[in-house]
């Protein structure tokens, strides 16, 4: 019996002893997958940092790169929805002006790809430039991608 007690004692302050020794690691908050706010917001809570010649996005608080969806509403208020996968834009990137107008790109892994669309504030197409990886491929005129043609 006195064997256990001594056992139990000397358990109980090894226990201690490793679950009080901490580590040098640094906790990161679980990182977001949205975020919605207002320009001075955004300043606030995310930076661009150069990694291998590319700009990622960064939530400050974080050591890798954001992944997600921003809503972002500037000064003159407009609104950007933009989308990131590993601190790069990918996937559709709306903005909406305060007038009504809006304008629309693809990017995959940070380059346009595929069609860039501005609309007036009635909401019918103006431009549309189509990109191939980042490079200019085509300007169609707004007939032309409705699929009719103008002499």
């Amino acid at each position: 019996m006195r064997y256990r007690g001594i056992f139990f004692l000397i358990f109980s302050i090894f226990s201690l002893f490793v679950l009080g020794c901490g580590s040098d690691t640094k906790i990161q908050p679980v990182p977001k997958s949205e975020w919605k706010g207002d320009a001075s917001e955004f300043t606030e809570n995310f930076e661009f940092r150069v990694v291998a010649d590319d700009s990622l996005l960064y939530e400050k608080i974080q050591d890798a790169p954001f992944s997600g969806r921003l809503e972002r509403k500037e000064a003159n208020g407009d609104l950007s929805k933009e989308h990131y996968s590993k601190g790069l834009k990918h996937g559709l990137q709306v903005k909406y002006s305060l007038s009504g107008a809006r304008s629309e790109a693809s990017f995959v892994d940070g380059v346009l790809h595929g069609d860039a669309l501005t609309y007036d504030r009635k909401g019918r197409e103006r431009t549309r430039i189509h990109y191939v990886r980042g490079t200019l491929a085509r300007l169609r005129s707004p007939s032309e991608a409705n699929g009719s043609k103008t002499d």
